[in-house]
């Protein structure tokens, strides 16, 4: 194929991807009132895993998320309020500048502090991160001596 015709493709997959991306913005912006009524976010907050930063998408997106139910306690707010200003969460619950490791380690204790059952599917469903990864990050944080520390740093937060 020569690089004319190569260009050509590249330019017509990339005319249908725009337009396919349109279309499901479209039905995305048509069903945005029903989320929200039934309990949804305005804000989504994608969180960076391999960068440092989070990144809030004010516009509608495919990708909302009802809010878990066991973080809607008076319990876990007085958590997450630690948790912000130790740094380790912003107000959205998102984790702040942590690695996977440290994310999971983050998850673990918070679940196992209010009692919240399937620790992974719920704050895999928060964070936008698959539940298997977040538990394999888990056991990555477990056979990490560095975690100790952390770990110490979660106790005293959540023990103040």
């Amino acid at each position: 194929m020569a690089f004319g015709e190569l260009q050509q493709t590249v330019m017509l997959q990339n005319d249908y991807i725009c337009r396919l991306e349109t279309r499901i913005d479209k039905l995305c912006n048509d069903k945005l009132g029903d989320v929200i009524e039934a309990g949804g976010t305005k804000h989504i907050t994608y969180n960076n895993y391999y960068g440092t930063s989070n990144h809030e998408v004010s516009e509608p997106c495919c990708k909302l998320h009802v809010f878990p139910e066991g973080l809607n306690t008076e319990e876990a707010q007085i958590i997450k309020e630690k948790m912000v200003s130790a740094g380790m969460l912003d107000e959205n619950w998102q984790p702040l500048n942590l690695s996977g490791p440290e994310s999971a380690l983050l998850a673990k204790a918070i679940g196992d502090r209010l009692g919240i059952d399937y620790v992974w599917q719920v704050f895999g469903q928060l964070w936008n991160i698959k539940p298997y990864t977040l538990r394999s990050y888990f056991g990555r944080a477990m056979n990490q001596k560095k975690s100790l520390d952390f770990q110490d740093k979660i106790k005293d937060c959540l023990s103040h």
